[in-house]
């Protein structure tokens, strides 16, 4: 259960220490999929006590619309069943030292391209705060 002054988002801004190892961890499965042709513009890094909520949109590394040609989402892509939203849930390790540390964080969901809310059942599913998420 969370206390009151827990259930409100902290939005982190560019310039939060723990936002870049955060991102890291959370764009892990991007990396993995598209290598380093396809970055995230990041929406929003929101944070309460140990969770995080990443939201952004895929885009090409020049910053232009994303390219799936060649990898797994590229069917999905020409079928219009890809949206560029790419979303993670996070909690911070419990043994962990420093929120600055990618390996701090353990990377609990994501979603690549969902066409509907995917992480509307985050929170239950892993006991988060709904807040978090926006609901």
């Amino acid at each position: 259960m969370h206390s009151p002054s827990e259930s409100v988002p902290r939005m982190l801004g560019d310039d939060e220490p723990a936002r870049e190892a955060i991102v890291q961890a959370a764009t892990a499965p991007l990396r993995e999929a598209f290598g380093v042709r396809i970055r995230l513009d990041v929406g929003q890094v929101n944070r309460i006590g140990p969770w995080v909520f990443v939201q952004g949109t895929m885009r090409a590394r020049d910053g232009g619309p994303a390219n799936y040609a060649g990898t797994v989402y590229q069917a999905r892509s020409e079928d219009g069943a890809l949206s560029d939203v790419f979303a993670a849930l996070l909690k911070m390790d419990e043994n962990a030292v420093s929120d600055t540390d990618v390996r701090s964080w353990r990377l609990l969901e994501y979603a690549i391209g969902p066409t509907d809310v995917a992480w509307l059942t985050w929170p239950d599913e892993h006991e988060a705060p709904r807040s978090l998420i926006g609901v």
